[in-house]
């Protein structure tokens, strides 16, 4: 664990809220200052600020999805997202989108940001499913196969192969979250103990 999240975990909540609080007050008070500036923009006539804002958030939203491709290039597999996170982002997308073009006049601008991030996590759903769920699905094979090799009588030490297969560092499922690194290295500790014949050994309470 990284010492960033023991020093997160050893704050009080009083102090945690000195922090979050100060934080949250400022980010509103931009917000609701921008939003007075761009009115009185509008009603000088003129539309570029409100413009800009659209653009930039479109740019910073699609920055922190491409963040995601880079991971994905980088280690040949789909980690740490939360793909009903992403599916209901995505539904968000497609909602406001067709909320766009049915208006009475069509907002070309609105089409290409709820556009371009829908395509986004389109592709994060389409990676996950090339890298991810073949071996999730050799995963499952494999247990289900050492699972029946250990219920036979006289069936020797379980197969190594399962549990190499298991550290590897790529997911093994596509609903795979940090919150699941405990439960998997969990299972990678029963799978060794099984794989050395130590599963009869009393366990230290």
């Amino acid at each position: 664990m990284s010492t960033a999240s023991n020093i997160l975990k050893s704050w009080s909540v009083l102090r945690s809220l000195a922090v979050v609080v100060p934080v949250a007050c400022l980010m509103g008070g931009i917000q609701a200052g921008l939003i007075f500036a761009i009115q009185q923009a509008k009603s000088e006539g003129l539309h570029w600020p409100s413009i800009l804002m659209a653009v930039a958030s479109a740019a910073l939203l699609a920055a922190g999805v491409l963040r995601h491709y880079v991971d994905v290039y980088v280690h040949r597999t789909v980690r740490g997202i939360s793909f009903v996170f992403v599916g209901i982002d995505a539904l968000g997308d497609l909602f406001s989108l067709v909320s766009v073009v049915f208006q009475p006049k069509l907002d070309v601008l609105g089409l290409v940001i709820y556009g371009t991030e829908l395509v986004l996590w389109i592709g994060i759903f389409i990676c996950g499913a090339y890298y991810n769920l073949p071996s999730w699905y050799a995963s499952k094979k494999e247990t289900k196969r050492n699972n029946e090799g250990l219920g036979e009588p006289n069936s020797g030490p379980a197969d190594t192969s399962g549990v190499a297969h298991h550290d590897l560092p790529s997911s093994t499922s596509v609903f795979r979250t940090p919150s699941g690194e405990i439960e998997a290295i969990r299972q990678r500790s029963m799978g060794s103990i099984r794989a050395a014949g130590l599963e009869h050994l009393p366990r230290r309470v």
